[in-house]
């Protein structure tokens, strides 16, 4: 009788211990799904905030807690989807990054950073002045060089991320400057060593220029 007694109060007590740790766990979960909640409704005020510049969808994984991503449409690019890659035309590839990693060279204002790489295969043979297909407000080289515009072409070897900031050579030094090698190819192979892999193209756009 004693021992069925004790074995029904060892029972009731690892059942009540069992109890409190469940109700913990569900606690835990409940939190944690709280939390995931409170971080889906900053995302999504966020995102409401035009985090996309309305040239994108905003979206946000609810495996991956804080993350916010930009799908962007069209001509966009960038992390929020803020780069208007046609500004260089239908061939040329926009650089948003202005400054040399590693000369420090910049950008003047008034100018653009375009740029072609070894990726554009089809363009390899393109002289530099033909590259310039399709810009907004001037259509070619010849309409911007006409409207008091002007442009540079440098060669460089490309570097750990796509454009002429990364790029060797000091392309940005040397392209953003008036009547630079406008009928250069990138001809990769053809020129180093080592072997040049980015063609950066500086251009001059009259409507960018500040009186002085």
């Amino acid at each position: 009788m004693a021992r069925t007694v004790m074995f029904f109060l060892v029972v009731g007590l690892f059942a009540a211990a069992w109890t409190e740790v469940d109700s913990m766990g569900n606690g835990n979960m409940k939190k944690a799904g709280r939390l995931l909640d409170d971080l889906d409704a900053n995302r999504r005020l966020q995102c409401r905030r035009n985090r996309c510049n309305d040239h994108g969808r905003c979206v946000f994984p609810r495996a991956r807690a804080g993350v916010i991503r930009c799908t962007c449409e069209g001509r966009y690019s960038g992390n929020n989807c803020e780069i208007d890659d046609s500004v260089c035309g239908n061939i040329l590839h926009f650089s948003p990054d202005r400054t040399d990693v590693n000369t420090g060279a910049s950008v003047p204002a008034g100018w653009i950073m375009c740029y072609i790489d070894e990726n554009d295969v089809a363009q390899h043979s393109t002289p530099c002045r033909d590259l310039l297909a399709g810009l907004p407000i001037y259509g070619g080289y010849t309409g911007l060089l006409g409207a008091g515009g002007n442009f540079g072409c440098w060669h460089g070897q490309s570097g750990s991320q796509s454009g002429p900031a990364y790029a060797g050579n000091s392309v940005i030094l040397n392209a953003c400057s008036n009547a630079v090698q406008h009928t250069a190819v990138l001809a990769i192979g053809s020129w180093g060593p080592p072997a040049t892999s980015t063609l950066g193209v500086c251009i001059k756009l009259p409507h960018l220029q500040v009186e002085a």
